[in-house]
């Protein structure tokens, strides 16, 4: 690290707010209508908060929760508490009661910061048994609970603080120091506290940057979960390196308005959003008539021929330029306006993201470039960018990361960006970090190019009791590729075939169901579920898969849910990744009847 770079990220954020003041740094929604906070605004809010928590009592090192959804007031506090000496806890707002209480009392929080009543009612419930939290800040509203105090109260009490007091406090802040304890998913267990430092958030900061343009007029959409490293690191605290303008959605529901009303340059997603908005695209298109389908389909002809050549940066032959040129004037302006109408591209990571529809996006114009990483690397390890991508890979790693295939396929990763451990686990960090090496679960290979493809994760790979390892995400991902499949799980593990639980994209189900007449009925998920003849219409679509597969990887039956998979449910963790135990589980039943047990 040279003498020039800041030490911690408080510095980092000060020394954006001395370069540019008074240029927008955040804008929210409220009462209909955008609002912006400057820089120099937002400095003076998180040094307001920073005081009110000395005045508390926060000690250097200890630690501050917030179970809020992304707002203004989440950045706030995240940079008052580290300008403060602490360690900020981060805690997602869908998370059960226990959930709540186990990571309280496993973070030894201190302070606890919640957005509204419902989150506040959650913490009360369990509060007799976490001592140690000795006050609560209620964001939206007040509360009579003597332990609870508002937003604005709390406000008060950081007025008149003594600039110098924090001087000393960031000054103290060395780049070893932990920044956040960011708690994992548990999709196979309960979840441990990733423990991240002020230089792993920095290192990845500064190696993202070195790959990616971000230019002065660039803005950013902030609606993934600030409690989850890929939006607090790929989206928030890399938009703040850059010193670019962070809009926060009022919702993931309201993701689509506000997209028109933002019109972003550059989008962080998951592979879950973009296949529902692939899934809505087809939709559109099917229900339109028989010229605009016709049209479409051309569009998306023309967008393959020249893929290729675009992502390598080669001119297209004048004809095909033409075409391409009508495509984009009648069909693929169309479809960038529904993102804003401005965006360089779409930067997926999370989950692996299917091949072909990061295909089907770059033919209509939409480049989606996908990345890989953790919250144990600070979340971005590998990247495709605008000059370098390859769909069906991850990318390159980042200046500076270290990647190796072990034996067994793992991915083994080295860099400045390797968390400092898990918090009060020595037993986990050790199995995880050996050697210096961050052992990441995922299994993968690395191409002649340096490009990383990742096949699965470790502990998810089926072993059937024919002895084959097959890659379930693999089926899945070209499962839903299918416009009539939204989401899939494959099963298979100590059986001797393998099976999927499928949930169908019920707009494109219904429209079936219409043109075949089979009552509004068979249109709906219940019914659908068990209907013969939408279960039939099914099979073919899983045998038009099948034929693009090894004979041992082929689906030889499967049944369709009567539900949809989601979080609030609990088969999708917050960033909307499977929990495979919790599938199982919940439909055993089903499982069982495609493996000849008991209806």
């Amino acid at each position: 690290m040279t003498e020039a770079e800041p030490k911690n990220l408080v510095e980092m954020f000060l020394e954006r707010v001395g370069r540019l003041g008074d240029r927008p740094a955040l804008r929210f929604k409220r009462d209909g209508a955008w609002r912006e906070i400057t820089w120099r605004e937002w400095e003076r809010e998180v040094k307001l908060l920073a005081f009110g928590l000395l005045k508390l009592g926060l000690k250097h090192g200890d630690t501050v929760s917030i179970a809020s959804n992304n707002r203004p007031e989440w950045v706030h506090f995240d940079l008052a508490v580290q300008m403060a000496g602490g360690i900020l806890v981060s805690v997602y707002p869908s998370l059960t009661p226990e959930e709540v209480r186990f990571i309280h009392d496993d973070a030894r929080v201190r302070f606890a910061v919640v957005e509204d009543a419902s989150q506040l009612a959650k913490l009360l419930s369990v509060i007799d048994s976490l001592p140690q939290v000795g006050g609560i800040v209620l964001v939206d509203g007040r509360s009579d609970d003597p332990r609870v105090m508002s937003y604005a109260d709390f406000r008060e009490t950081g007025a008149g603080g003594n600039d110098a007091v924090l001087e000393k406090k960031i000054e103290a802040i060395g780049p070893g120091d932990v920044a956040t304890i960011i708690y994992t998913s548990g999709t196979t267990g309960l979840p441990k506290g990733v423990m991240l430092t002020h230089d792993n958030v920095l290192f990845n900061c500064e190696a993202v940057l070195k790959v990616f343009e971000v230019r002065p007029d660039d803005s950013a959409i902030s609606y993934l979960p600030l409690s989850h490293a890929y939006e607090r690191v790929g989206g928030f605290y890399v938009a703040v390196y850059a010193g670019i303008v962070m809009n926060f959605a009022e919702s993931l529901d309201r993701m689509s308005a506000n997209l028109l009303e933002v019109r972003p340059t550059l989008l962080c997603a998951v592979p879950r959003v973009i296949e529902k908005a692939y899934a809505a695209i087809q939709a559109k298109v099917a229900s339109g008539g028989v010229v605009s389908r016709a049209l479409f389909g051309w569009a998306v002809a023309v967008g393959r021929q020249t893929s290729a050549s675009r992502l390598e940066g080669r001119p297209l032959p004048p004809m095909l330029s033409l075409k391409h040129r009508l495509a984009r004037r009648l069909v693929y302006s169309r479809i960038a306006e529904r993102f804003g109408g401005r965006l360089r591209f779409i930067a997926v990571a999370g989950a692996p993201m299917s091949k072909s529809i990061a295909e089907f996006f770059h033919a209509l114009d939409l480049l989606v470039l996908e990345g890989w990483g953790m919250t144990e690397c600070a979340a971005p390890a590998t990247l495709n960018t605008l000059q370098k991508a390859r769909f069906g890979t991850v990318g390159l790693p980042l200046p500076g990361v270290e990647l190796k295939i072990a034996e067994d396929g793992e991915i083994l990763m080295k860099g400045r960006s390797v968390f400092a451990g898990y918090f009060r686990n020595p037993e986990a960090t050790a199995e995880t970090i050996r050697d210096g090496w961050l052992h990441t679960g995922d299994i993968g290979e690395i191409d002649p190019d340096g490009m990383l493809r990742i096949t699965d994760r470790k502990k998810d790979l089926i072993i059937t009791s024919g002895g084959k390892n097959i890659a379930p995400q693999k089926i899945e991902n070209l499962l839903i590729a299918d416009p009539y499949i939204a989401q899939a799980v494959v099963i298979g593990d100590e059986r001797h075939f393998l099976t999927a639980l499928i949930s169908p994209s019920m707009d494109a189900v219904a429209r079936f169901a219409k043109e075949k007449g089979l009552g509004p009925a068979a249109g709906e998920r219940a019914t659908a579920a068990t209907h013969p003849q939408v279960i039939a219409f099914i099979r073919e679509r899983v045998e038009l898969a099948n034929r693009q597969l090894a004979k041992f990887e082929t689906i030889k039956e499967f049944r369709l849910l009567p539900c949809e998979l989601t979080q609030e449910t609990g088969e999708l963790t917050p960033t909307l990744k499977l929990k495979r135990k919790v599938v199982k589980e919940k439909y055993k039943d089903l499982i069982e009847q495609m493996y000849g047990g008991p209806p």
